[in-house]
């Protein structure tokens, strides 16, 4: 399906995170004075709800409806943006709710439920949008709150964030702010415990202790846990002299040797 340059090249550059898009009211446009008015297909953002890009009916593949085009645009940044799935704006289901999400798979999330007027968590919305059958989960312990944890940032999503595989790339993205800035849209940085990989640190540093060959219980002794301890004068009383022997750290002559009073049979030591 061919759609306008302009036309994808607008949406990509629109800040709101999840985009996705649904079909807008019918628009008749007046392009030329002498002519008559020319349908325009349109859509909106179900992020921000004010953003409404379409294109003129002659420039669409025939027949593209509003649903149609919102569908195709929505495809078409969730690849850009390498989501698996996103999903955005008002659910009747449950009383009615506001949620917008995105997900990137290995139990990481983007989400965003601050338009509701309740108490309730990103986490806790988004549990009770796969409880209620509004998102399909892709583990069943997913209608679990309590087995996800939350960092609130702030995303720029005017390019796209790419190479996104944890929660650390988007940590590091350029694109984060841990505060509020212009351009940049609060979101929650979710992670569903149970799928979220090991760390990569983690994993290399316990893989050469686990090559090594597990010694025999027999061997695992003292002098296999300690280095060998070096000699020393004290390991070993030196063996005693005789008469006429030379010692061997002084060079003297072991001779009967004169004292303040009497004499004793020795070197010079």
């Amino acid at each position: 399906m061919t759609l306008p340059a302009a036309l994808l090249s607008a949406v990509e550059r629109h800040g709101c995170f999840s985009g996705c898009y649904r079909s807008d009211s019918e628009v008749l446009a007046c392009i030329d004075p002498t002519r008559p008015l020319e349908p325009v297909v349109s859509v909106a953002c179900t992020d921000c709800l004010t953003f409404h890009p379409g294109a003129l009916a002659t420039l669409l593949p025939l027949g593209m409806t509003g649903n149609a085009l919102a569908a195709a645009l929505t495809a078409h940044v969730r690849s850009l943006r390498s989501y698996r799935w996103a999903a955005g704006g008002y659910h009747t289901k449950g009383g009615g709710f506001w949620l917008s999400a995105a997900y990137y798979g290995d139990g990481l999330f983007l989400v965003d439920a601050s338009r509701n007027r309740s108490s309730r968590t990103d986490v806790e919305v988004l549990a009770e949008a796969f409880k209620l059958g509004v998102l399909q989960p892709e583990d069943p312990r997913m209608v679990d709150p309590t087995l996800y944890t939350s960092e609130l940032a702030y995303v720029d999503m005017h390019a796209p964030i790419a190479n996104i595989h944890t929660k650390q790339d988007l940590l590091a993205s350029p694109q984060r702010s841990a505060t509020p800035r212009q351009s940049h849209h609060r979101v929650s940085i979710v992670e569903f415990v149970p799928l979220v990989p090991a760390a990569p640190l983690a994993a290399a540093a316990a893989a050469p202790a686990a090559a090594l060959p597990a010694a025999p219980a027999a061997m695992l002794t003292a002098s296999t846990l300690l280095p060998p301890a070096s000699p020393s004068r004290s390991s070993a009383p030196p063996r005693a002299l005789a008469a006429g022997e030379i010692c061997p750290r002084c060079g003297a002559e072991v001779q009967e040797r004169p004292l303040f009073t009497g004499t004793y049979l020795g070197c010079r030591c």
